[in-house]
């Protein structure tokens, strides 16, 4: 896959993940202190990690075409931890049924 290709690729996946994000942020609030906790701390787990993908992806956009290769493969580490995060998120809101973000 060519530099260009995979940034666009990863964007797509990065608005999808953003709007799953805002889903999970509309939902009615835990009564509960420690759910209420839990929820944020993944809320800001997942958006960190989001943040970590646009940081490296902008590192990967100026990067020359031979150098851009180890961008793609961390990228692609965070990439995986953030939808395993969010999964993980989604089974304990809403039970394994409905986990997984895609």
């Amino acid at each position: 896959m060519v530099k260009q290709e995979f940034l666009a690729e990863m964007e797509a996946k990065l608005e999808a993940f953003d709007a799953k994000m805002a889903q999970l942020a509309a939902r009615p609030k835990p009564k509960g202190e420690r759910a209420r906790l839990e929820r944020e701390k993944s809320y800001f787990f997942l958006k960190a990690k989001r943040d970590e993908i646009r940081d490296q992806l902008k590192q990967a956009e100026t990067a020359g075409d031979d150098g851009w290769s180890k961008f793609k493969t961390s990228v692609e580490h965070v990439y995986a931890d953030m939808v395993r995060g969010m999964d993980e998120a989604c089974n304990r809101i809403d039970g394994p049924e409905e986990a997984g973000l895609y």
